[in-house]
């Protein structure tokens, strides 16, 4: 099969309607459906659209909870610790990093750690929805087990991704990373596409590196971004979310029955403007970004980009000329309306 280029608020509203046939709630059902047609606007392909289906027998698992509500546990400060009851991973994430920032306007800085949650989809989201109230955020989250550490054969840390953001008028810097090389979303859609990876990607079963997604989605061996160093941030990261919210880490994930449910995140916002003035705040920014798109191009290199700026490009090509779409995973899409 090939490829269909779709208009936005086609994608979004038949996700919308395919929500709505699950019983979740309006609301709802228009967030996630916005936000997972938005990433696949955005060109984050992996965790919109191609993953919708799998939300889907993940409701009809009884793994998604898409009526349960999030609920504020602890308050302490600026810290908040919520029990997502394995609601909707999108709109448990975005009333998490919402509480953040309510928190950081009267200290300065806002933490919520959420337990019992589902996958949040793209990362970047709740960067960008920190950004857009004015405010710099980190926020993280642990997976079930899908990395070995350094060293080991059989996976027992995740490749919990990381977000750092910070606001810019002329588009927000944001850096939305696993600590896997590659996420086994980004292995499945080049598998989808019959390409190999650019760099290693993992090990095959014989224990050796390869570029093949297929053979790494096999093995369950995924290298880590940095080898042991990002073995070694991925497990703090998992420490930290399975710490301040009271939940699950990677290994109790990973003791859960059935696809991935039950993770914990952790949501920082922060005020920059109690330390700077935005003035300030945008020359250090802007000296930063122009400095960085100075360098130097190595051999081979088309263009010096900043983090975030490629989002910036695809959302306008896809917003004129149609979201990318695989036809046979909008024929699964459809089939479930």
């Amino acid at each position: 099969m090939g490829t269909v280029r779709l208009p936005f608020e086609e994608v979004k509203a038949c996700l919308c309607q395919v929500l709505a046939g699950r019983g979740c709630p309006e609301k709802k059902a228009e967030k996630v459906a916005h936000e997972m047609a938005r990433n696949s606007l955005e060109g984050v392909y992996t965790h919109g659209i191609n993953r919708f289906a799998r939300l889907i027998r993940n409701i009809d698992e009884g793994i998604v909870r898409p009526g349960a509500e999030p609920e504020v546990t602890v308050r302490m400060g600026a810290m908040e610790q919520v029990d997502g009851h394995l609601g909707l991973g999108i709109t448990n994430a975005w009333f998490s990093m919402e509480e953040a920032v309510k928190l950081a306007k009267s200290y300065g800085i806002g933490l919520v750690a959420l337990r019992n949650t589902n996958h949040w989809m793209r990362a970047a989201t709740y960067g960008y929805q920190a950004c857009d109230a004015g405010m710099a955020a980190v926020c993280f989250t642990n997976t079930m087990p899908n990395m070995p550490t350094w060293g080991a054969v059989d996976s027992r840390i995740g490749n919990n991704p990381l977000v750092f953001a910070f606001p810019r008028r002329e588009g927000h810097l944001i850096t939305d990373m696993a600590m896997s090389q590659f996420s086994y979303g980004a292995l499945e859609l080049a598998r989808l596409q019959g390409r190999q990876m650019a760099i290693d990607a993992g090990f095959d079963t014989a224990g050796n590196l390869t570029r093949d997604p297929d053979s790494v989605i096999k093995s369950q061996r995924i290298l880590p971004t940095g080898y042991w160093k990002g073995a070694a941030l991925s497990f703090m990261l998992d420490i930290f979310a399975g710490v301040l919210s009271d939940g699950n880490t990677v290994s109790g994930v990973g003791r859960l029955s059935g696809d991935e449910h039950g993770v914990s995140q952790v949501f920082i916002a922060v005020d920059y403007r109690n330390l700077v003035t935005q003035e300030a705040a945008e020359r250090i920014v802007e000296g930063a970004v122009k400095d960085l798109l100075a360098s130097g191009k190595a051999q081979g290199t088309d263009r010096i980009i900043y983090t975030g700026q490629l989002t910036l490009e695809c959302r306008a090509d896809n917003l004129k000329n149609g979201i990318p779409v695989d036809e046979g995973v909008w024929n699964e899409i459809s089939s479930l309306l």
